[in-house]
């Protein structure tokens, strides 16, 4: 027995030794943003803050003077900003930009320009115009998705805790702040025969309850209420009801829903079907249904094949993705279906993005340098915004991912070491991650003509640090408090690792 316990106790020591000698695992670090992500968040950049919702009228945005079809504001100004958080949730210990970018496109929504329409479908009395009072899912749906993402991506409360004004022509207002907005949709969802809440009077769009069902997970996301409650009952009666059952059609959905007389329009889209099922994955309570729609697409569409690996479906000219009729649209849907249903790699949505890519793919130079900088999918004036929204969306989501944003608080990475500022657009940020207690990013240059060195700042950072660049030590660095200011060139990429001597919890 005791020759047993001292080969027992000789291998404890051995595997103990083994154990100390062996390295630290190293973590496994996101790849970041590509090359054609920084161009789309380029040309976002100049959509937005770059230029002011100030700005009057907004360059490059497609104004058709009526506010009422898919071509309005509303949709574009949303579309860009999911794409900007979806990309931006590639670098979430890189905050600045999407909060400039998030907070433009807020306030163009809350903008007269965006909503002056409402006065064609609702009357007002002697109040002033209120977009959120009335139906119009297609407005306060998307407003609230953006605010809540603005919230989430970057912990500022303002919509919350300040709010904001709907300004008249007149001067007339009317005050909101974000959960009044919210809780509208979710008392109209409540009192709905079929828990869905209506775009125009009367008429309800699965397409555009994905926005409002995705404002009510992410409101709860961020501020541990229960509103997204009401998504159950309009999932239920959705995925039954909405299913397209007309002989001789392709599509999986319906398109509209006529309340009032308890009809469904026999027509539908295969982008429509895309729109609600990208759009709404984040907030299905049974994930499956996007699987079973993706796998309808793929089985039911008429798929056209122009070039080797490029593909596309057939779109229905009547009523082409909500009345836009552009087979290009209609297919820009498409791949963040099948991103969301078979990963990234997904052949049937690389297929679809190739041919959009060859088709519409547009290198832009937005600064006047010589320099194509920026790009976008350049598939009509009217829908360009919109589309590159969509398809800049697909190219940054892998799976669940877009999911699991909109359903993970991001309390612990609004309070980590960050890096809290570079000079851009001349400085890129192609990854910022932390993991304890590691701050790593990789910058590089963004405007061919800069030259010389620049500023990169950090915050958050616990006791004294230490910077690696590329591997090695680096030294210009001056750090105050928490404050750490990093001085290098970007003449050529550069990782760089902030190790804090405190870990973070």
């Amino acid at each position: 027995m005791r020759v047993w316990s001292l080969a027992l106790f000789a291998l404890a020591c051995s595997l103990s030794s083994l154990s100390e000698a062996a390295p630290a695992k190293e973590p496994t670090w996101q790849d970041g943003l590509s090359d054609r992500e920084l161009a789309l968040q380029r040309w976002f950049s100049y959509l937005t803050y770059m230029q002011g919702h100030e700005a009057n009228p907004w360059t490059d945005w497609y104004d058709d003077g009526k506010q009422l079809d898919v071509t309005a504001f509303r949709y574009q100004i949303a579309f860009c900003g999911y794409a900007c958080a979806a990309m931006a949730a590639q670098t979430p210990a890189y905050r600045d930009l999407v909060s400039r970018q998030l907070l433009d496109l807020c306030e163009r929504m809350i903008d007269r320009r965006s909503w002056f329409y409402v006065t064609h479908y609702w009357d007002y009395g002697a109040g002033p115009p209120d977009p959120c009072r009335y139906e119009n899912v297609m407005y306060t749906g998307h407003l609230t998705q953006l605010m809540c993402l603005y919230e989430l991506m970057t912990g500022d409360m303002r919509y919350s805790d300040s709010g904001w004004d709907f300004v008249w022509e007149d001067g007339r207002k009317v005050h909101y702040a974000l959960e009044k907005a919210v809780r509208g949709l979710y008392d109209q969802s409540v009192a709905s025969r079929s828990g869905g809440i209506c775009c125009e009077p009367g008429l309800v769009f699965s397409a555009c309850n994905s926005h409002s069902a995705a404002s009510f997970v992410l409101y709860d996301t961020v501020h541990h209420t229960t509103y997204s409650a009401a998504n159950q009952r309009w999932f239920d009666w959705m995925r039954v009801h909405f299913r397209n059952h007309m002989p001789l059609t392709r599509e999986f959905l319906y398109a509209i829903y006529d309340q009032k007389h308890r009809l469904f329009y026999p027509v539908g889209d295969v982008g429509g079907d895309s729109w609600t099922l990208g759009w709404g994955y984040p907030w299905f309570p049974d994930p499956q249904f996007l699987q079973k729609g993706w796998k309808h697409i793929r089985s039911r569409s008429k798929w056209l094949h122009p070039a080797e690996d490029q593909e596309y479906a057939q779109n229905n000219r009547i009523i082409g993705c909500c009345a836009g009729g552009s087979l290009s649209v209609s297919n820009s849907f498409i791949p963040l279906v099948g991103v969301q249903a078979e990963g990234k790699n997904c052949p049937q949505a690389r297929k679809v993005l190739n041919w959009l890519e060859a088709s519409y793919g547009t290198p832009l130079n937005t600064d006047s340098d010589g320099h194509n900088e920026s790009y976008c999918y350049d598939v009509c004036p009217k829908h360009r915004i919109s589309s590159t929204g969509i398809i800049a969306a697909a190219l940054a989501t892998d799976g669940d991912s877009m999911r699991r944003l909109y359903r993970t608080p991001r309390t612990g990475i609004w309070t980590a070491p960050t890096l809290a500022w570079v000079d851009y657009p001349n400085v890129y940020v192609r990854a910022a991650e932390y993991r304890d207690p590691v701050l790593r990013f990789v910058v590089l240059k963004g405007t061919p003509a800069f030259a010389g060195t620049t500023e990169l700042r950090c915050s958050g950072i616990s006791g004294p640090a230490t910077v690696r660049r590329d591997g090695t030590e680096w030294t210009a660095v001056v750090q105050e408090g928490d404050s750490l200011r990093i001085t290098s060139d970007v003449d050529t990429e550069h990782d760089f690792e902030v190790r804090c001597a405190q870990p973070v919890h």
